[in-house]
């Protein structure tokens, strides 16, 4: 199932390059790595005609 960023509450914050793409998680404050992944299996994100994928939380703050 994919969602889209308001259904999930996300926020786009930045590309980190090579397909990665850094969120923010506004129910949770928690920022998270999602990968560019066109029809990939599992839950992820609708993004400007793409798929993003969960790949992993970050801690810490971002710039």
């Amino acid at each position: 199932m994919k969602d889209t960023f308001r259904k999930a509450c996300y926020t786009y914050l930045k590309f980190l390059g090579g397909r990665l793409h850094l969120l923010k998680n506004s129910q949770t404050g928690k920022t998270e790595v999602f990968m560019s992944n066109k029809n990939h299996a599992s839950w992820g994100l609708v993004y400007k005609n793409t798929h993003l994928e969960f790949v992993s939380s970050t801690s810490g703050a971002t710039k």
